[in-house]
């Protein structure tokens, strides 16, 4: 989750590119707190999506619902 005192705070690209197709090709999946799909298209930050959320897939949608109540 972005820091409270950083909310504009968008990551590299490059930092989570690689495990993020890792961990969909073994079952999981990855979005960003509001439930998007990480968009690597717009250059080196992902300025499309609000942090970042990983998961086996399985507990996804709950824990999506949890970042909601935190945001």
């Amino acid at each position: 989750m972005p820091p409270k005192d950083r909310q504009d705070k968008r990551e590299n690209i490059w930092d989570h590119a690689a495990g993020a197709i890792v961990l969909e090709e073994a079952g999981g999946r990855v979005t960003d707190l509001d439930g998007k799909p990480l968009d690597f298209s717009l250059g080196e930050k992902l300025t499309a999506n609000r942090g970042i959320l990983a998961s086996n897939g399985v507990i996804h949608d709950r824990a999506l619902e949890f970042t909601h109540k935190k945001s």
